[in-house]
């Protein structure tokens, strides 16, 4: 039997899903839990970026861009720790089939008004997609600003309205955009950085909220 199953979904372009996915996948890989990434984009954006000179740091790779994808999943899944999900960034059955095989899933939302009304479209789809299924989901603020009036303002907003929120955000970092020249996350090009500490935090947080399910649900 496999690890925990994490899928990241937006319904909007631009709200760092990827980029998110892939900075899971190589820190549970530097932790050593064997991960597996699975790409159901049919941009290929992780694939694309594993092409560069870093690979990723040599993660396992999945494509599977097609409404099966639950079932290659399931079966994927069964020799590693943990798999992660990278899925379209438009409404699609094979969004829904990343949705229904998930454990958790988390929701990537940049602070504007305008991601937040398209993160209520995902949350739509999300409920509505599997019948007769009650989803663990979290939203993750990306892009943020530290300390920005918006950032604040946003977070504020989606905790009024009852959307569960990580604690830790992934700001907006050059150190993203410079190690994805290589192929790499900043967990790999700047392991002592700001972007590597953000982003084992959003894997600790994800860790423990797995450990909480899987607790009550033995």
């Amino acid at each position: 039997m496999g690890g925990p199953i994490v899928t990241i979904a937006s319904l909007k372009g631009g709200s760092g899903k990827t980029t998110l996915a892939c900075c899971l996948a190589v820190q549970w890989k530097l932790q050593g839990s064997n991960p597996l990434l699975i790409d159901a984009d049919p941009q290929r954006s992780v694939i694309r970026l594993a092409e560069r000179e870093q690979a990723l740091g040599g993660i396992d790779l999945l494509e599977k861009a097609d409404k099966a994808l639950w079932k290659t999943t399931q079966q994927a899944a069964a020799n590693h720790g943990i798999t992660i999900i990278d899925t379209p960034g438009f409404d699609s059955e094979i969004t829904v089939s990343a949705l229904a095989i998930a454990d958790l899933v988390l929701i990537p939302v940049k602070a504007s008004p305008l991601d937040v009304d398209r993160m209520m479209d995902t949350v739509r789809t999300l409920m509505d997609g599997v019948k007769g299924w009650a989803p663990t989901f979290r939203c993750v603020l990306t892009q943020t600003i530290r300390g920005s009036v918006i950032s604040r303002h946003v977070r504020n907003e989606l905790q009024e309205s009852g959307f569960p929120l990580l604690g830790s955000d992934m700001p907006n970092r050059v150190a993203y955009a410079e190690a994805g020249l290589y192929g790499a996350t900043p967990s790999l090009t700047a392991p002592d950085g700001s972007a590597a500490r953000d982003i084992a935090s959003i894997a600790g947080e994800v860790e423990a909220l797995l450990a909480t399910k899987s607790r009550l649900s033995a």
